[in-house]
């Protein structure tokens, strides 16, 4: 008989992100494991579109109450999706309803506790922990406040992407330490793992927004003050530094960069686009100042990159022989680390340390195997 789950999915497809691609992962993992899926989000599909997950055991229910009232709103809208929760779970009987969020407090609020024991909220990266602390939108205070005050302590089961980040909302946004259960599930990629590349002079990429939030998040600033001290020798080495993203700072960045005749510069290429270039490049860059488990990061080592990633959140368990951890906003281990990446003769071996990581850590066998484990311990 197929385990039957009710996943709640903040954001979805058809949109195109590191969050719905994240959260079809997951959905596609457990249908393939025999999981009975339905999905409730507030994401709207176009008229005339079809559905662009589709499967026999799955069920998408697109469901987005609205009330144009400062603040009511605000109230009116979670107090309906966790009705539409209840009415879902009533009819269905789930073995486990998994929030795939912890950007949403006050949906958390709004459930009653009987459900709540049988519901696992996965704190899924930095918007919904760090950002809450260092972000400077009044939505990241209004969270932190719902959290600490309304709906903390009503989580019964407390799952995140990784290690650091479920320590961080236990301890840092939801304030308690009587959670019954707490898990790891960690993002997975569904692709084939290579290592072959064309050799024309080693090629680094790096992918981040641009917006207010995204340029400081993912340490462009820190790339700006380390390009001097590597222009020299990456010209010499022939070598290529491709960088993807979009935002506010684009132009601003733009200028910044074009001195460099190494660096190239795309406002934004699609998701298949992204995996070609990863499929062709040698040193993947994410110099963060927080990060989750990143779907970017998780492509590159399954494509075979060598990294630099920064010693932060989901980061840390990614960089084992496969490159190097540099401490965020430390512009000359970042320096260094590409100049090094410049002369080792390892990289081929760090290339299939990589996918060894991506297999041993993340594969779709890791994920539904701590998924297993979560609904065990829901059940009891």
């Amino acid at each position: 008989m197929a385990k039957r789950v009710l996943i709640y999915c903040p954001v979805f497809l058809p949109q195109q992100s590191g969050y719905t691609h994240a959260f079809s992962g997951l959905i596609t993992n457990l249908l393939q494991a025999d999981f009975s899926i339905d999905v409730l989000t507030p994401e709207s599909l176009p008229e005339g579109m079809l559905e662009p997950l589709q499967h026999p055991q799955l069920n998408i229910i697109r469901y987005n109450p609205t009330l144009n009232i400062w603040a009511v709103g605000l109230f009116y809208r979670f107090k309906k999706l966790a009705q539409k929760l209840v009415q879902l779970y009533k009819k269905n009987n789930y073995n486990l309803v998994f929030i795939e969020t912890g950007d949403e407090p006050l949906l958390v609020y709004f459930l009653p506790k009987y459900l709540l024991q049988k519901t696992a909220i996965r704190f899924h990266s930095t918007s919904d922990t760090e950002y809450l602390h260092l972000g400077q939108h009044k939505k990241y205070k209004l969270r932190k406040w719902f959290w600490k005050y309304l709906s903390g302590k009503r989580i019964v089961h407390l799952s995140a992407t990784n290690p650091y980040h479920l320590t961080y909302a236990e301890q840092q946004v939801l304030h308690h330490t009587s959670i019954i259960s707490k898990h790891v599930i960690t993002n997975t990629i569904l692709v084939k793992y290579l290592v072959n590349k064309p050799q024309n002079g080693l090629q680094f990429f790096m992918l981040g927004r641009m917006d207010t939030e995204g340029y400081k998040q993912k340490g462009f600033e820190t790339l700006l003050k380390a390009l001097p001290l590597v222009a020299q020798k990456m010209e010499a080495a022939n070598a290529t530094l491709t960088i993807v993203g979009a935002g506010n700072f684009y132009s601003m960045f733009h200028q910044q960069v074009k001195k460099y005749s190494f660096v190239k510069l795309i406002p934004s290429l699609t998701h298949q686009q992204i995996l070609s270039y990863l499929q062709q490049t040698d040193v993947v860059l994410l110099p963060s100042l927080y990060e989750g488990v990143s779907m970017f990061a998780l492509e590159a080592l399954a494509y075979g990159n060598a990294v630099i990633f920064s010693k932060t959140g989901g980061l840390i368990d990614m960089v084992d022989g496969n490159g190097y951890l540099i401490e965020p906003s430390n512009y000359r281990q970042l320096a260094e680390a590409i100049l090094a990446m410049l002369i080792t003769t390892n990289l081929h071996d760090m290339k299939q340390q990589s996918i060894e990581i991506a297999v041993n850590k993340y594969s779709p066998n890791i994920q539904l195997t701590q998924f297993n484990q979560l609904m065990e311990e829901v059940r009891i």
